[in-house]
């Protein structure tokens, strides 16, 4: 039986503390950037929180028992990941940890798993 799924169900109390902290992170950023080249890295980080926000609901708007049948399979992919960067990885900085993607994109799979 299919349960449907609202915003009711959703944690609130989390969400708020989740977006005390970011608003937290955006300011500190602000500060920490004031007087320098980076000045505008609390831009691209609100501009990233919004995305992510974007995505958590979606996300949690899937029923969580379609993720637990495919959990077996996103493992199988994240060891892959993790043996393709001893393969073919790049070393940055003394440690190979990226993989480099098509289009100048670089893949680090430790942060995913």
């Amino acid at each position: 039986m299919r349960r449907f799924l609202s915003f009711h169900d959703f944690d609130w109390t989390l969400m708020a503390f989740v977006a005390a902290l970011s608003i937290i992170s955006v300011l500190e950023i602000h500060s920490a950037t004031l007087h320098t080249k980076f000045i505008h890295f609390d831009e691209k980080q609100i501009l990233w929180l919004a995305g992510g926000l974007v995505c958590m609901f979606v996300l949690s708007l899937i029923d969580y028992h379609l993720l637990l049948d495919a959990a077996i399979w996103a493992y199988g992919i994240c060891l892959f990941a993790l043996i393709a960067v001893l393969a073919v990885g790049q070393k940055v900085l003394g440690a190979r940890r990226w993989i480099r993607l098509p289009g100048g994109i670089q893949f680090q799979p430790s942060e995913w798993v």
